[in-house]
């Protein structure tokens, strides 16, 4: 079985058991201010899933991830256009932390707020990436510091926060961390399908 699908296996596993096992871990999840690490599933693994319809604020947790990391943060994400999450990846890069992003390219050409934010986003000296290929690149993901990861349905937007149906998956995890980060350092390397934004 090849490591995404191990990992596909992993995150519907994640979901399945935040959704259908009433705990307190479970009341305690949903809040935003929390710190990541005090909530602790079997193993070593930290999960944590938040929908937007349930209140859940995904936004919150994602900034606080952004605000907690030390060292790096990479994001691959279709859309960001959302204030707060931007100024945060802003601050984490003036206080030193290596922050890398890759986005879609299509979307950053036709959506004018995306192409404003990217515009910040590289003037803050973070470098960027988009797709050349024929694709999108669809992924909704960060690493932060190698071994703590979001993903899931959610994109960076006001709307996500206000109108989708969306999910946000927060693992803490060091094996999981590195199958999400070699996937985003073959994405970064990738010289023939994936180019620098200017």
């Amino acid at each position: 079985m090849s490591k995404i699908n191990r990992l596909f296996i992993l995150l519907f596993t994640c979901i399945w058991i935040a959704g259908c096992s009433p705990s307190t871990s479970e009341q305690e999840s949903s809040k935003p201010n929390q710190p990541l690490s005090e909530e602790k599933m079997s193993g070593s693994s930290n999960i944590q899933v938040k929908f937007t319809q349930e209140g859940e604020h995904p936004e919150a947790a994602i900034i606080q991830l952004i605000n907690e990391a030390t060292s790096t943060l990479d994001i691959a994400i279709y859309s960001i256009n959302y204030d707060p999450i931007v100024e945060a990846v802003v601050k984490a890069a003036e206080r030193g932390v290596k922050v890398r992003m890759i986005t879609d390219l299509s979307h950053a050409e036709e959506k004018a707020k995306q192409k404003k934010v990217l515009e910040l986003v590289n003037n803050a000296g973070i470098p960027i990436k988009v797709n050349t290929h024929d694709g999108k690149m669809h992924l909704k993901m960060m690493i932060a510091d190698g071994n703590k990861v979001e993903t899931g349905s959610f994109n960076y937007l006001k709307s996500s926060i206000e109108e989708n149906d969306d999910v946000a998956v927060f693992i803490e995890d060091e094996s999981v961390g590195e199958q999400f980060q070699q996937a985003f350092n073959k994405m970064w390397d990738d010289s023939v399908r994936f180019s620098e934004y200017k």
